[in-house]
């Protein structure tokens, strides 16, 4: 359908076992730049047999995968590393055309990549087992990790490679293998992370990438009998429906999900800092992240002047394409999600919250661009302080005490990550103790994660399981216990 394609547009076929794949009859589908609305390129929508294809290779290659010493597998690692090195401008330069973000930010997602791959390199010579000591006198008691076999990684567009590499990473490194589904919204950035897999020589079928919707792909290999565990980063909703398909086969399945995270700002903190931090958490990637700060919890005698501050920063922020310079928020992914925050601003205003700053489309551009938008008088029950937006939208909630504040920051489904200013020690040390949250930052912004810590939420947030970090072995691998007597 799409073989005479322009010259400028990219294409992205399938990537299966060690080769780009299309058939005669292929279905495609459009990548569109959210900034200009023009098309960016065409990608390759898996059938039911692409799928088993995908899948069938990825098992084939477990079984000498997982036999290659660690130490190979870490080279291909390093060799990677140096390869996106080299390609860092012209997936960032993707990224942005294809979810918006602006160019900054996704040239710091592909260092992350970068980072991410030396860093699980080097924890694969740290798969530790333990040895235990025996009852018996003549026996050798021994406890490995070893890899489970196919590892199907579904990613979301917000961050397409930094997130699919935590997985991806973390996987091959166990000596898994694996099949890849990422977002259609940034199916084009992830074929250029996966041309760098392919140029280094990773030996077929170890990774395999497919694309398409969520629905079909997606729920197919949850529901695989070959597919060993499932790697998901997504919505709450979708999250618990992959979670009812592996269940009926009892395959593992790690999840990290929404959030509706808080900084909570007491009367003695550093208000110039927590503002500072509030508006980079609440507004960066379009307020498109799931630790984004989507609630201000604060004391009352303070709360007027806090408001000031982060209006005031908030003013200073130029919406643009992601691809010019000065631009300091992009659009929003799609049409969708722009009417998903249209919507909420104006359940916003009928249930009483005021909107202070922003709360519109900016139709002097053409993309899916909206308004930093800041609500007052916004109480814990409404919705706009209760569900998961995803976008530019920031909700101030007023409350007299630390302990109402904890009482509501913890008051909804979602533990993901939360936020407190104060300069108070036993109030800071208290609060970490106390919310229910994931992650935990003390006179930090919600979104300030490192790699090497382990990465996750409670509650409706996540199902324990954690990424970032070695802590994703946990998920990728296997203890087996050997007892050798002699």
């Amino acid at each position: 359908m799409y073989e005479n394609v322009k010259a400028e547009l990219e294409k992205a076929d399938l990537y299966i076992d060690g080769n780009w794949v299309c058939d005669p009859d292929q279905s495609y589908f459009d990548s569109v730049d959210p900034s200009t609305l023009e098309l960016t390129g065409v990608c390759a929508s898996a059938s039911a047999a692409q799928i088993d294809l995908a899948v069938d290779a990825s098992k084939r290659a477990f079984k000498t995968w997982r036999k290659t010493p660690v130490s190979v597998r870490a080279d291909y690692l390093w060799k990677a590393a140096n390869a996106f090195e080299k390609k860092k401008m012209e997936i960032a330069e993707m990224i942005t055309k294809e979810m918006g973000k602006v160019l900054g930010e996704s040239l710091g997602e592909v260092n992350v990549v970068i980072e991410t791959c030396k860093y699980m390199a080097g924890e694969g010579r740290r798969l530790f087992g333990e040895s235990v000591p025996s009852g018996s006198p003549d026996r050798n008691i021994l406890m490995v990790r070893e890899p489970l076999g196919v590892v199907a990684c579904i990613t979301p567009w917000n961050f397409p490679v930094a997130l699919a590499g935590y997985k991806i990473l973390a996987a091959l490194i166990t000596g898994n293998t694996v099949v890849w589904k990422p977002a259609s919204e940034t199916a084009l950035s992830a074929k250029l992370f996966t041309e760098v897999f392919d140029e280094i020589g990773l030996p077929p079928g170890v990774l395999n990438l497919i694309m398409g919707s969520g629905r079909t792909v997606g729920e197919k290999l949850s529901m695989h009998k070959h597919v060993n565990v499932v790697s998901f980063t997504g919505s709450t909703s979708v999250g618990c429906k992959l979670s009812e398909l592996c269940s009926k086969t009892l395959k593992r399945i790690s999840l990290e999900l929404g959030g509706k995270n808080a900084v909570i700002v007491l009367e003695d903190a550093d208000l110039d800092k927590a503002a500072e931090a509030i508006v980079k958490s609440a507004f960066t990637t379009t307020g498109q992240r799931c630790t984004a700060a989507s609630r201000v919890i604060v004391q009352k005698n303070i709360a007027s002047e806090l408001l000031k501050k982060v209006v005031n920063l908030t003013k200073s922020l130029k919406i643009g394409n992601g691809l010019n310079e000065d631009s300091d928020i992009g659009p929003l992914v799609n049409k969708n999600q722009l009417k998903i925050v249209e919507e909420y601003v104006q359940i916003a205003a009928e249930e009483g919250g005021t909107i202070v700053y922003g709360g519109n489309r900016v139709h002097d551009l053409k993309g899916y661009f909206y308004e930093p938008t800041i609500v007052t008088n916004v109480r814990p029950h409404h919705r706009i302080a209760q569900e998961e937006i995803f976008g530019p939208v920031l909700a101030f909630i007023e409350v007299d005490s630390f302990e109402e504040a904890i009482e509501v920051n913890n008051d909804t489904v979602y533990g993901l990550s939360t936020s407190i200013f104060t300069n108070n020690l036993k109030l800071a040390n208290m609060g970490a103790r106390d919310v229910e949250s994931g992650l935990v930052y003390i006179n930090n912004g919600t979104s300030n994660a490192e790699l090497g810590v382990a990465f996750g939420g409670m509650k409706q947030s996540g199902n324990g399981h954690r990424e970032v970090s070695y802590h994703a072995f946990d998920v990728m691998t296997e203890w087996k216990s050997i007892y050798t007597s002699y």
